[in-house]
């Protein structure tokens, strides 16, 4: 299969999974999240779902990771310059929170419920959780994704809309690391759909405007 028709479904496949995962927290998951609840609400509801819960989370794993792969592809694109290697660092160095979180969110929290450790230990590990994830991951992620964006923008590589929905994109996700760090969870709500949203919407876009004229140039 030719190396550009190949990334092109990686990137759907990405795609694909950010949206499960996003729909999955908006959804199912929804009652186990610090959102319009208690924590003894939340606590019990990961004890009674727990295969959903831990399954969503794993969802979640993928789509760090996924995030990771479509930043390869993306530099991938990109002319020799120092600043593609840092966009790259900044995106890999945000997997690594962001994936603690998520085994804290997926694994200790149910642990914590079932050992009865109490709302105070839950709280705790749920505060690291959210900023090891909503904060630093994320704003490790967008930090990486905004400064390739910046040197795909530069070498012409995007046209003008679909740089500005790019960088919108990338923003409203730091935008979320603010609101994470300010504690205030209800716009972070709001930025996480926003910016997740765009994004996903944004890598198909990328998908058909760069990866797929390449691809039909080859074949």
């Amino acid at each position: 299969m030719d190396q550009y028709k190949t990334k092109f479904v990686v990137v759907y496949l990405i795609a694909a999974i950010i949206t499960a995962a996003c729909l999955l927290m908006n959804g199912p998951m929804r009652p186990g999240l610090p959102l319009d609840n208690t924590v003894i609400m939340r606590m019990e509801f990961i004890a009674k779902n727990l295969v959903l819960w831990q399954w969503s989370w794993i969802a979640w794993m993928f789509s760090a990771l996924g995030l990771l792969v479509f930043s390869v592809i993306l530099a991938d694109e990109l002319k020799a310059d120092f600043r593609k290697h840092v966009g790259l660092l900044l995106v890999a160095l945000g997997v690594a929170p962001d994936l603690i979180a998520e085994v804290i969110y997926a694994f200790i929290l149910p642990k914590v419920v079932h050992l009865a450790m109490g709302e105070s230990v839950f709280l705790l590990f749920e505060h690291i959780a959210t900023h090891l994830t909503g904060y630093l991951g994320n704003g490790l992620y967008n930090l990486g994704g905004l400064t390739l964006t910046y040197l795909a923008i530069k070498q012409g590589i995007f046209k003008t809309w679909v740089s500005v929905l790019g960088s919108t994109a990338w923003i409203l996700g730091l935008l979320l690391s603010v609101s994470i760090a300010a504690g205030q969870l209800k716009a972070a709500e709001i930025f996480t759909a926003s910016s997740m949203t765009l994004s996903t919407f944004w890598m198909i876009i990328f998908a058909h405007q760069v990866l797929r004229p390449r691809w039909n140039t080859q074949s």
